[in-house]
């Protein structure tokens, strides 16, 4: 096994490497650190140590290393130099705003191709909140923000144009946009119902390559004399239960309790997991007999 798939695999099941003097130290759970796994640390001690004094070792951190890039930190996808500069000009604030580059899980690859090979959206997810007044919908949005700055899928944009293969690119930063919009609701109309009717996944196709893949759309309903909050998600960023897991992290910040969330797990991980996993064609079967017909539901 090359170092590079070794690296791979610790990822995928969360086993820790550092150096103390001319020692590796392995930090993992019993039921990780296999009989196998431990030989192939030993037998690639000396290389796993000198990428860990070299800084090569973890979660590549592209902003803090200085141009130009070396593909030899991206352990989950091989990129030609030449892509790794086009990668970072199209994230905004360029190099410094990049965290971490890594290719699709097969269920996104799936995703991507009919988004790209369709004229309307399958995959937009979308849901409405009322608040009785604008400050409420002010702390709600700040406490969304707090969760996007929290997770790396929610700072995350999907890139492919000259590229060998898409990736999914995570940003340091970012910001939400709120758009507020102007119902123009007459004669009693229903202001959710038209909100819908003119932002919703019928009528949007969003662009996947700006993190975060959330869109958010704010109106006055005079009639019900409240503030309305349109969420548009892609499925590229997660599903039904992605948003509820962001809805209950909103609410801790809400009240005050945001410090006590976990720790998130890194994104990279769950793409490892599902690379090492199951074989291509499963993954097919899958997104053909279950989550297509999930996108033709939403």
């Amino acid at each position: 096994m090359t170092i590079s798939k070794l690296l791979l695999e610790l990822r995928a099941k969360n086993i820790a490497l550092s150096a103390v003097g001319d020692e590796l130290v392995v930090r993992g759970t019993k039921q990780v650190l296999t009989g196998s796994v431990l030989a192939q640390l030993r037998e690639n001690k000396q290389g796993l140590l000198d990428l860990i004094r070299a800084g090569q070792h973890g979660n590549p951190v592209l902003g803090n290393v200085v141009d130009p890039y070396s593909s030899q930190m991206l352990s989950l996808i091989n990129l030609k130099q030449e892509e790794i500069d086009r990668i970072v000009e199209r994230v905004p604030g360029g190099a410094g705003n990049v965290q971490d580059v890594y290719p699709l899980a097969p269920l996104q690859e799936g995703i991507l191709f009919h988004h790209l090979m369709g004229e309307r959206d399958p995959y937009i997810l979308a849901s409405q909140i009322a608040f009785a007044n604008r400050g409420r919908l002010e702390d709600f949005l700040r406490a969304l923000q707090a969760v996007v700055d929290r997770h790396d899928i929610l700072r995350t944009g999907v890139l492919w144009e000259g590229l060998a293969e898409p990736v999914q690119v995570v940003w340091r930063k970012a910001e939400l946009v709120v758009e507020e919009v102007d119902l123009g609701v007459e004669g009693g109309g229903n202001a959710a119902e038209q909100m819908y009717a003119h932002l919703g996944p019928q009528r949007h196709r969003m662009d996947v390559r700006q993190a975060p893949l959330l869109r958010l759309y704010t109106a006055w309903d005079e009639e019900k004399d409240r503030w309305l909050l349109m969420i548009l998600q892609h499925h590229l960023m997660g599903d039904h239960s992605t948003l509820e897991a962001i809805v209950t992290e909103i609410q801790a910040y809400l009240l005050g309790q945001g410090e006590r969330l976990p720790m998130p797990m890194p994104f990279r991980n769950l793409v490892a997991q599902a690379r090492l996993g199951m074989r291509r064609e499963e993954h097919e079967v899958y997104f053909r007999e279950g989550d297509g017909d999930e996108a033709g539901r939403a």
